[in-house]
């Protein structure tokens, strides 16, 4: 179970922007997540994550908030965008 109140903080302390792009405040917490493992290399809890988990959590983030599921195309179009262009974001591996 996630801590969004926990999330929010360290995002804040982070200066996320939440969702870049074309995404609706729906997602917020789940671009805010993503947001801190990118920066950090590291989830809310200070476990490591790779960039790859990183960005299966964000699409299972959005799933589990979309009314659509593992079918919400929303999920399916960020998780492809940060894919392709995620590379030039994740920061996590200069921070250990």
């Amino acid at each position: 179970m996630t801590d969004w109140h926990k999330v929010r903080d360290q995002a804040a302390a982070l200066g996320s922007d939440g969702c870049s792009g074309p995404a609706t405040e729906w997602y917020r917490d789940c671009c805010l997540q993503h947001d801190i493992i990118y920066r950090t290399g590291r989830d809310e809890e200070g476990q490591p994550v790779t960039r790859r988990e990183a960005d299966a959590r964000f699409r299972r983030c959005m799933q589990q908030q979309s009314r659509l599921g593992r079918y919400s195309p929303v999920s399916w179009w960020r998780w492809l965008a940060v894919r392709a262009l995620g590379w030039q974001f994740y920061e996590g591996d200069r921070h250990e």
